[in-house]
């Protein structure tokens, strides 16, 4: 008996089923590395606004300390001398949210733009920074919270109208109206004190 081989066929090249499968592996994969970069852009862009929002917070923190220095006797009328604490009320309780005003010794504002650099027309900021004041201890302690709020980056530029008290009310309304994530915000609070009489 003798046994007949068959010769095997070869294969060359791919069916069209093959390709077309490799080909939808392929995007699938290329989507979810596109949606991982975009997600990574996304997530530090929103890093570097927190980080540029904590420092100018920061950098208010310190200029109302050296503000307190100012302040002249531990009368509650004592705070008048100063450019921040001014807002404090005569009696005690708390000022609110006050928008500090562009300071007439240094030029600091309460406005940023997007890499915390101070502008000298509010309405050309991003970052917002308001204070709230309020007696501790009145006529000799006051506790200051610090409130830096800005919108997400590119989310408007044309609805942005300064730093006044309210603003960020208004600027939340109309940017869910318009479905888009609304403001972000950093808060720090301090207390400061009168020093007594400097020799």
């Amino acid at each position: 008996m003798s046994v007949m081989w068959k010769k095997a066929r070869t294969r060359e090249g791919f069916t069209l089923v093959e390709v077309m499968m490799a080909i939808a592996v392929l995007t699938v994969g290329a989507l979810g590395i596109l949606s991982l970069q975009r997600a990574a852009i996304n997530g530090n862009s929103n890093a570097r606004q927190m980080t540029t929002a904590t420092t100018v917070t920061r950098s208010w923190i310190e200029r109302v300390r050296r503000d307190a220095l100012g302040w002249q006797n531990n009368a509650m009328s004592g705070v008048r001398t100063t450019e921040y604490l001014v807002s404090l009320p005569e009696g005690p309780g708390t000022s609110g949210w006050v928008t500090p005003p562009v300071s007439a010794l240094t030029g600091a504002s309460p406005a940023s733009d997007w890499y915390g650099n101070e502008v000298a027309t509010i309405a050309d900021g991003r970052f917002c920074t308001n204070l709230q004041l309020t007696w501790v201890v009145p006529g000799e302690l006051v506790r200051v919270d610090v409130r830096t709020w800005w919108p997400k980056r590119g989310a408007f530029d044309d609805r942005f109208a300064g730093c006044a008290v309210g603003r960020e009310i208004a600027v939340t309304n109309e940017l869910e109206a318009a479905d888009v994530p609304s403001l972000h915000a950093v808060y720090a609070s301090t207390t400061v004190r009168w020093m007594g009489p400097t020799l």
